[in-house]
């Protein structure tokens, strides 16, 4: 019924490009842990250039949607937030000062989180 998303990208076009060093860099901090996975780089590689997260932002309005990014965020641009809320048409960007990437370690960022989430509840009830 809604989503929150932290530090979204609004495109995948640059791992698209080099997919076995995007690989290489998903293994080493964890997010790919299958060494099965992918089955084939190639179709992992254009899996990635399809999908297109401005497209599914403006699918997923008028349903609510909170966006959340650190200013001081160096692994993607405040502006892949800001043009994903755009793209929704009615989202709540929310730009966390002094925040960096992992904003679910920053206990301001899952404060709004779980604040947002409270107030989905109370106008879904």
């Amino acid at each position: 019924s809604g989503a929150a998303l932290l530090s979204p990208r609004s495109d995948f076009d640059d791992w698209a490009e080099h997919p076995r060093r995007f690989l290489e860099h998903a293994r080493e901090i964890g997010a790919i842990r299958d060494p099965k996975f992918p089955s084939s780089v190639d179709e992992w590689s254009r899996e990635l250039r399809r999908f297109r997260p401005l497209d599914a932002a403006r699918r997923f309005a008028p349903r609510p949607l909170l966006v959340m990014h650190g200013d001081d965020d160096e692994s993607v641009p405040v502006a892949d937030s800001r043009v994903l809320a755009a793209a929704h048409g009615s989202a709540e960007l929310r730009v966390m000062q002094g925040a960096g990437h992992r904003l679910r370690h920053d206990p301001r960022a899952i404060a709004v989180l779980l604040g947002w989430l409270d107030r989905q509840r109370t106008l879904s009830a």
